[in-house]
């Protein structure tokens, strides 16, 4: 029961950093991509 439980815990868990980094790089990449086109037309 207990293994289990950690065993799904942690894989939850990776699974959130995932998601999170996933979200983190496509948010770096649209904040470089907006920068780019800011400087690109002043």
């Amino acid at each position: 029961m207990q293994l289990s439980q950690t065993g799904s815990y942690s894989h939850t868990y990776i699974g959130v950093t995932y998601r999170c980094q996933h979200i983190k790089r496509g948010l770096t990449r649209t904040h470089i991509s907006k920068s780019y086109v800011l400087t690109y037309v002043s």
